[in-house]
Formats: C-alpha cells, structure tokens, sequence
C-alpha cells in the first residue's frame, strides 16, 4: 500500500500565490523593458541657427549637413514618466556663416573658435515619451551647453513632429552672450554694435520616434 503525502492546503495556497507573483513580476518587467527607452540617430540634413540683431538691423548665422552627432538615447526613469537622456550633438563654430565675411568673422572670434573650436548640446533630460501619432507634440527637456570654454545647463520647449521620411525635434531658446562669459561682437571701429541677446534655433531630423 502506497504512503500518501499531506500537504496543507494553506502551503499549496501559498505556493500558488508566490508562484502568480513571480509571473506577473516577470511581465511587467518585460513590458516596461520593452517601452521604457528611446533610439534616436540624428540625421545629417539637420541644422542648427543663431540668430541676432544690432543697432543697424538683424542677422542670422547658420549651418547645416556639419553634426558630429551621438545617439540620443533616454531611458525611463524612476518616477515612471521622464527620461535620463543621454548623447549630444557637436557643430563646429567655423561652419556658421552668417552670409556677410566681416560679421562672420567677428561671430568667430567672439566665440573664440581658435580655442573652443566646437559648440557641444548634451541632452540630459525629457519631461516624457513623445507622441507618435502624426501630430505636433510640445514637450520640455533639460540640456547642457558647452561653448567658449562654459558648461551651462539650460530647458528648453521643443516641438516634435512626424516628417515625410521620419521625425524632427525642433528648439530653440533665448541666450545672451554674457551667459557665456563674452561680449557681442563689434565691426566697423565699433559704430555697428550687436546687442547683448541672441536665439539658438535648431532642427534635429531622427530616423524614427522611439
């Protein structure tokens, strides 16, 4: 005659419960995994724009096709909802042209591109994932903005939004040359004064939305 083994119904119980918690655990796991980061290569037909004015009239310095451009990548952070951004995009100062040799070449040397040849943006922070659904989506990011020797952490309000071939990220924000330790650039002995405030534009067309 066969032993016949007991097993409390509150440790089969038990067993179960442990056994569903670890499922469910694995799950959500797999499910958060697979949602919670994004992959954006920045394409080269981006641009990147500054603009200004003086006491004569406006200006803009442009470049474009010239990125030296990391992976943007973010992953979800703690709180469930932003995003810890990480890769950044380079241009070099002497591809601005700013469609007048004289004010360009003042542009330079305020931005002292002999010694800080490159103007660098790392992203760092995203308020949440994007909107793919074909509409224009405004979200907020925090970046980091290294030129003429300064590091200085900025937000920013972008616009997102689906392209013919992908998407683009476009930015923008007010500065002064002050927030860089510099002084605006003057030509003609000084009589064209450019004022203290400028915009940094730029267009990021990425491969995909996430």
């Amino acid at each position: 005659m066969k032993a016949t083994i007991y097993i409390p119904p509150l440790s089969i119980l038990l067993a179960l419960g442990m056994l569903c918690g670890l499922t469910s655990f694995r799950s959500m796991e797999s499910t958060d995994e697979g949602s919670s980061s994004l992959h954006w290569n920045v394409l080269p037909s981006s641009s990147i724009a500054i603009k200004g004015s003086s006491n004569v009239n406006t200006f803009g310095c442009d470049a474009s096709g010239t990125f030296n451009a990391q992976p943007l990548v973010g992953i979800l952070a703690k709180n469930g909802k932003s995003l810890d951004m990480k890769g950044s995009i380079s241009i070099a100062i002497n591809q601005f042209d700013c469609g007048n040799r004289m004010l360009t070449s003042d542009l330079r040397k305020t931005l002292k591109a002999d010694e800080y040849p490159q103007m660098t943006i790392h992203f760092v922070w995203l308020e949440r994932m994007p909107l793919c659904d074909g509409g224009e989506d405004f979200i907020s990011g925090r970046v980091i903005i290294e030129l003429a020797g300064q590091r200085k952490p900025f937000y920013l309000r972008y616009a997102f939004s689906k392209t013919s071939s992908g998407y683009k990220l476009q930015g923008s924000r007010a500065f002064t040359f002050a927030d860089f330790n510099l002084s605006p650039p003057k030509k003609v002995g000084g009589l064209v004064k450019v004022k203290d405030d400028f915009d940094v534009a730029f267009t990021l067309l990425l491969d995909n939305c996430k």
